[in-house]
């Protein structure tokens, strides 16, 4: 695990961070704020190594690295940093506290102790915004006066989406995506990943580098977004009375997507044991990344059709010759049109919409 100053990007976020640590009068709860696959869980788990860390280093504040706090917490086995995630959909109370007839409540059997491994005891809630309202209002004294030793991280993708009485008791940090050019010299330079494949992932994760790193790990991706593509370069040159059919192939091609989702993507054998609702969760995130990928096929078009200086900023290089022969059979105005119903349907899913009368509906426009 890198220090906070090894980090990429969040630079703004990581110097608030750090000045806090150096002071010595952190907060007891911190919301990290920002987009799936921004690097929240990352930055999370490196500032608990050093609010944990026994002997940080100075100028900047950060963690050791080799006393016993900083190599369990390397290891992923660090027993008072602690990541709880929803059960299901939600995050419940007992996960929290002992119930009746339930595992044993993580705050129940910790929170009370002084830690004796690190500086700090850390919990680490995911999808913060999962809390459901038991849950939530049993949290509230905890948050807003936590013993001297604990720390709560709390991750969500919107402050619109954390419950108020939540929201007031912590410290927000924000955290934005990267410059698409950085991110992609950064997974060029640090993990080896081709310069051309570099790119493609840097813009498809729209700067996320959590995203970028986990399809760059994925030798599966290059043939999932191939698959999308060559599925995409069908659509502009088809009539409409094709409109339903393709809605029907787009759907069963989002549930082929897997490495693109990263460790979002359940087994086989989680996918049989998950409720309904985990399932519509991971079908909207598959359906959500085809609507992306077509986003930057649409956008390659309208970059393409408009010609000169701009062809230097397509996304798929690897298929400049198809995608300028496509760009011809339309004009700006209807690329730009696409574009708009792509990035309309995907806040329709977002918004719960029905997805097979979302992808019928933007098969009937793209084919317009």
């Amino acid at each position: 695990m890198p220090v906070l100053s090894e980090l990429f990007g969040h630079a703004s976020a990581r110097k608030v961070l750090q000045r806090a640590l150096e002071s010595g009068n952190l907060p007891g709860t911190y919301l990290f704020i920002g987009n799936q696959g921004v690097g929240k869980g990352t930055l999370a788990r490196t500032f608990a190594q050093s609010a944990a860390c026994l002997q940080p280093r100075r100028e900047p504040y950060e963690a050791c690295g080799v006393c016993v706090s900083c190599r369990e917490a390397q290891r992923g086995h660090h027993p008072e940093i602690v990541t709880l995630s929803p059960a299901g959909e939600q995050m419940q109370i007992w996960q929290f506290w002992d119930r009746e007839n339930r595992p044993p409540g993580i705050l129940t059997h910790t929170l009370p102790y002084a830690p004796s491994l690190g500086k700090k005891r850390v919990y680490i809630l995911e999808r913060a915004d999962a809390l459901n309202e038991s849950a939530a209002n049993s949290l509230l004294k905890v948050l807003e006066e936590p013993p001297e030793y604990a720390l709560f991280l709390l991750l969500a993708t919107h402050t619109a989406r954390v419950l108020p009485t939540i929201l007031s008791r912590s410290q927000t940090v924000r955290l934005f995506a990267s410059p698409v050019d950085e991110l992609a010299e950064y997974l060029k330079s640090t993990l080896g990943v081709e310069a051309n494949h570099a790119e493609v992932l840097a813009a498809y994760s729209e700067g996320r580098i959590g995203q970028a790193v986990r399809m760059a790990q994925h030798p599966e991706v290059e043939s999932e977004i191939a698959r999308i593509l060559d599925f995409a370069e069908t659509l502009p040159a088809s009539p409409r009375t094709r409109a339903l059919r393709l809605a029907e192939q787009m759907r069963k091609l989002s549930g082929q997507v897997k490495a693109l989702l990263g460790d979002d993507t359940p087994t086989e054998n989680e996918k049989g044991s998950a409720d309904e609702g985990g399932k519509e969760r991971v079908g909207r995130q598959q359906l959500a990344t085809i609507f992306d990928i077509l986003v930057a096929f649409y956008r390659d078009l309208l970059t393409l059709s408009v010609g000169g200086e701009a062809g230097r900023r397509v996304v798929n290089r690897a298929r400049i010759a198809q995608l300028s022969s496509l760009a011809q059979n339309g004009t700006p105005e209807r690329w730009m049109q696409c574009l708009d119903a792509i990035l309309l349907a995907r806040r329709w899913l977002d918004a719960n919409a029905n997805i097979a009368m979302l992808t019928e509906a933007l098969t009937m426009r793209l084919l317009a």
